[in-house]
């Protein structure tokens, strides 16, 4: 039993308890027990907790793991582990206390060790190239053959005719002209069931025919033919007869210019002729005759605003003429011997002025061993940035160069590619050692080039590559552009073929917001 009275302070209302002897052998139970919860619970020592006890550290213990779950998940930044672990410690009971500091310590580890795989894994992709992107009107998404055209060359009669023939053009009055034999046909490239029609016939004095080119927008039904005899024809593609015609040997170029036409020779001679004066004796009484190349002119292009002509001959050497000045060609490329120039190792067998960039001239080559080199130059600046490759060597024939007038882009088409003997293998006999015969080997067809006969396309002016296509099973002599620069005209002789092929869609320009998605609340 035990009696207790109330005071407060020094008055009578303060409650003061006195305590009996058994209340002191409960207080003394209460203080042992206390002492010895600091001791695990599987200790023989402890007596262990109460059922009470252990339900309500079991409560905790949840509700410990809940705050800690929900702080993890709703917390923005990784937990620090020491906060976290400080912060579900209970005073109370320490161990309990351990051991929720304990599971929340594991907690944040992990919690570090995959933060730190994360920040890991972003810094490797961020330091990974990522993978390029496209637009819908890229060669990358739409290149892809449409159809074929009948189409032939014919065979060389003499020595002299040796310079390389495709006789293939692509007028601006949407057009392909071309030859199949020694008669020329044209197509109308508009409407897809039309019939290639004949426009002439090139007679035996004449020789063979070499070279066809259309005129530019000034002149968009006229097309220009040489043959190997030294005949030269512009003809009228809707009138279908010839306006012109005059003799010259050994044309190898042809190009077409404002009111002009560009022929080059054997010899290394430019002769500039005025297309609006159809007489063949005024024509070459107003005759511009050049001479500075030391070697057949194999590709000949104006720039399109007419202000400048690019020429390559079998030598490499490639030059740039200005048309006010059209004596002296202007002094640009690398320097050599203390004069510019513009040199190639291999013969110039393509060139292409950029239209959207004029003061980039690209230009290609091809050697006798198959190998090519695309060269980019710089006509206005003496002293180019070099923060773009101006060179790529490749280990196939460069035929033909392209720019998209859509898109920043270069399509070069490539020949026959430089073949490489593969490897002897040699292989283990199943016959008796002493068998004179019996060492055997493989001889694997030798290595042919990646790009050989196929198509490349390339972003400009970073040159990185976008696409690879292989358009023939044999050489790739040459191609033309559409006027709308959408489709182009692959040439291979050997299959009798020419391949016509979609290569740059159309630029759909991205529709602006709609009044309603602007003005609409959110």
């Amino acid at each position: 039993m035990s009696t207790s009275s109330w005071v407060y302070g020094n008055s009578p209302f303060q409650r003061k308890r006195t305590l009996s002897s058994l209340d002191d052998e409960d207080s003394n139970s209460n203080k042992r027990l206390r002492r010895q919860s600091t001791l695990p619970f599987d200790t023989p020592l402890s007596p262990g907790p109460s059922r009470a006890s252990l339900t309500r550290t079991r409560s905790m213990m949840d509700e410990a793991h809940e705050e800690l779950a929900r702080v993890i998940h709703s917390s923005p930044r990784r937990p620090r582990l020491s906060g976290a672990s400080s912060s579900f410690i209970y005073s109370n009971s320490p161990s309990r206390a351990s051991s929720i500091a304990g599971d929340t310590a594991m907690a944040g580890s992990a919690l570090m060790r995959s933060s730190s795989i994360a920040d890991l894994r972003r810094k490797r992709e961020s330091m990974t190239p990522a993978e390029p992107t496209y637009a819908p009107h890229s060669a990358y998404h739409v290149l892809r053959s449409v159809n074929t055209i009948d189409y032939s060359v014919a065979s060389a009669g003499d020595a002299a005719d040796s310079a390389p023939a495709s006789p293939v053009s692509w007028s601006q009055s949407n057009a392909v002209v071309f030859g199949r034999g020694n008669r020329v046909h044209y197509k109308n490239m508009a409407d897809t069931e039309d019939v290639a029609q004949q426009l002439c016939k090139i007679t035996g004095s004449l020789g063979s025919l070499r070279l066809v080119q259309c005129g530019g927008k000034d002149q968009s039904n006229i097309v220009a033919l040489a043959t190997s005899g030294g005949g030269v024809q512009l003809w009228d593609l809707v009138a279908k007869k010839m306006v012109c015609s005059w003799k010259m040997k050994n044309v190898t170029s042809m190009c077409f210019g404002e009111n002009m036409l560009t022929i080059g020779d054997e010899k290394g001679t430019l002769r500039h002729y005025d297309t609006r004066v159809l007489d063949p004796t005024k024509m070459k009484e107003q005759l511009k005759k050049v001479t500075r190349h030391q070697g057949r002119i194999l590709k000949a292009a104006w720039k399109e605003d007419g202000k400048h002509l690019a020429t390559g001959d079998q030598n490499g050497l490639v030059l740039v003429w200005d048309a006010r000045r059209p004596r002296v060609p202007l002094e640009v490329g690398e320097m050599v011997q203390r004069r510019r120039k513009m040199q190639h190792v291999g013969a110039v067998t393509a060139l292409a002025w950029c239209p959207w960039q004029t003061k980039y001239l690209v230009t290609g080559d091809s050697t006798t061993e198959g190998t090519g080199t695309i060269r980019v130059w710089d006509v206005v600046d003496d002293s180019p940035s070099t923060e773009w490759p101006t060179r790529i060597e490749l280990d196939a024939q460069v035929t033909s160069l392209h720019f998209s007038p859509h898109i920043r882009e270069l399509l070069s088409t490539h020949g026959s590619g430089k073949t490489a003997p593969a490897p002897v293998t040699p292989t283990t006999p199943s016959t008796p050692l002493d068998d004179p015969f019996a060492s055997a080997s493989i001889v694997a067809d030798p290595f042919t080039s990646r790009i050989s006969n196929s198509v490349v396309v390339h972003q400009f002016p970073t040159m990185r590559h976008v696409t690879t296509v292989s358009v023939a099973k044999s050489n790739v002599a040459g191609s033309v552009l559409s006027p709308n620069g959408h489709r182009i005209v692959f040439a291979v002789p050997d299959e009798s073929q020419l391949k016509v092929w979609e290569v740059w869609g159309k630029f759909k320009a991205p529709k602006p917001p709609s009044l309603y998605e602007t003005c609409a609340i959110r």
